[in-house]
């Protein structure tokens, strides 16, 4: 029998072919973002350096499977707070998402590993560990993505039941938060990094808050210069800051509605800046807004956004915010 499942995080496709084995033995098949991977049976052992796989996995009821998460055996995990479970002893530490603890994951021997986003780049190396999916997350409509995520992980793991119930949830919270945001007027979403922020259009990293709130967006979509970032201290990197800054520019002249914000600082614990929600307030050209001046700002969930944008538990959470904030501003 073939039990074929489509999509997959922002338009990866994620299939499984269950073999005609006896059923202690069926072949678990695995399409994804860097090629396909062969279980013989479904896993009972994950290790997880992908956080919106993260998130998932917690909200379908089976973090008991999790063997293995990124975080160091000497430091403080750094999590989204619904996802603090993960730093219990009972879920080993092994490395960072930029730097796997190979040894560790050798000795826990998992049956699956699965990598995305920042730890799509140690594809090779966990490979060579044990089985590895690549659930990185491409381009497309956040919302969608989300929702064929949270499928496909509940197929993968037996949780079709609980996956089903946490989508019915999040679809109609998305429906009320877009029916509420398509009232609201125009958003912008400001993204803070070290000691300067950004405008954040449809298209870029952060532009799934367009998509998850209906609100229109105050800018066009992006128009990313191709290529690698350029190195800094470069012409070319001098040039890159200029246009982000005559986009910011143009973007809070448009006068948007409401301001959206993600404060990278916050995420990763530097408190050597000062919080963005300060910087922004000390702005003129922030301050001048119509969304600043009637308090239609929201601090989205930095962690939240910045380390796992995508989970269906983090994702429901901003979404239940931005429908707050929209119906007590009508």
């Amino acid at each position: 029998m073939k039990k074929i499942i489509p999509g997959l995080p922002l338009a990866v496709a994620l299939a499984l072919t269950l073999g005609g084995a006896p059923a202690l033995a069926q072949e678990v098949r695995i399409p994804h973002a860097q090629g396909e991977t062969v279980l013989p049976a479904a896993p009972q052992k994950i290790a997880v350096f992908d956080l919106p796989t993260l998130d998932i996995v917690n909200a379908l009821g089976k973090s008991d499977l999790v063997v293995a998460v990124p975080k160091s055996a000497d430091g403080p995990a750094n999590f989204p707070a619904h996802l603090m479970g993960f730093a219990e002893d009972r879920h080993a530490p092994a490395g960072t998402l930029f730097e796997p603890d190979a040894a560790a994951l050798k000795a826990l021997a998992p049956d699956l590993i699965v990598v995305g986003g920042r730890s799509a780049a140690q594809f090779e190396q966990m490979a060579a560990i044990a089985p590895t999916i690549d659930l990185s997350a491409g381009n497309g409509d956040m919302v969608s993505n989300v929702i064929a995520s949270t499928e496909n992980l509940g197929r993968l793991l037996g949780a079709e039941d609980a996956a089903a119930a946490r989508i019915a949830a999040f679809r109609e919270t998305i429906a009320r938060t877009h029916e509420l945001g398509g009232k609201a007027g125009t958003g912008l979403l400001l993204f803070g990094a070290g000691e300067g922020f950004s405008a954040q259009p449809p298209g870029s990293r952060f532009g799934g808050v367009y998509d998850l709130t209906g609100i229109e967006p105050a800018i066009g979509p992006s128009e990313a210069a191709p290529g690698p970032r350029p190195e800094p201290g470069t012409p070319e990197a001098a040039a890159a800051r200029q246009r982000q800054q005559e986009a910011l520019e143009a973007a809070l002249a448009a006068d948007p509605d409401w301001i959206f914000t993600i404060d990278r600082n916050a995420a990763v614990g530097n408190t050597e800046v000062a919080p963005l929600a300060d910087r922004l307030a000390a702005d003129e050209r922030v301050t001048a807004t119509s969304a600043w001046q009637e308090g239609r700002v929201i601090h989205l969930d930095s962690k939240v956004w910045y380390l796992m944008t995508g989970g269906i538990d983090g994702m429901t959470a901003s979404a239940e915010a931005a429908a707050a904030a929209f119906a007590q501003a009508q």
